[in-house]
């Protein structure tokens, strides 16, 4: 579909506003490019902290006020990555994403009713794309392995029965 005066006029006037709303919780967030066809793509610049992080920057643009009404796609680039700079961002999808960990899909979320890619009118799925420098895998075990107590599990039960009894004076 050919982009029309709402796609020229709504990703530009969106870019600083939506930059001072994250910063104001994230002051990691170093840029936003927004762009509009037929719903908007924001491309986040974001220093890397921890794990995650991109895609909780991510979750909040999607809840600000042009993210509820307009926002379908959130792309989180790390800050050596300009955001304005297409082939730069397709390069980080291209290696610093992994479908199976850096993909956020929220189905069914609602959009401004006049957005013609959404069926039924008005909901629509959206997408956030962690695109920063990846982590290596935890591999320290998985959800059905055992707890192994430590050495001194009968020194810290011990403390913990005193302390419980009413010894308030022993410090943990």
């Amino acid at each position: 579909m050919p982009w029309t005066e709402c796609d020229y006029l709504i990703g530009p006037n969106t870019c600083v506003p939506l930059l001072k709303q994250l910063q104001a919780e994230f002051p990691e967030v170093r840029a936003v490019n927004a762009m509009y066809t037929h719903g908007l793509l924001a491309i986040v610049s974001v220093r890397n902290r921890y794990g995650g992080f991109a895609k909780a920057v991510g979750m909040r643009t999607m809840t600000t006020p042009h993210g509820l009404g307009y926002c379908k796609v959130v792309i989180c680039v790390d800050d050596t990555v300009d955001p304005f700079d297409l082939p730069q961002v397709m390069w980080a999808l291209s290696t610093k994403m992994h479908p199976a960990h850096d993909l956020v899909t929220l189905p069914d979320m609602p959009v401004l009713p006049l957005d013609p890619g959404s069926d039924p009118v008005g909901i629509t799925h959206k997408l956030i794309i962690d695109a920063t420098t990846p982590t290596a895998p935890d591999d320290r075990g998985h959800y059905s392995q055992g707890v192994v107590p430590p050495d001194d599990t009968a020194a810290w039960v011990e403390r913990l029965g005193r302390l419980v009894a009413g010894d308030r004076k022993e410090n943990l």
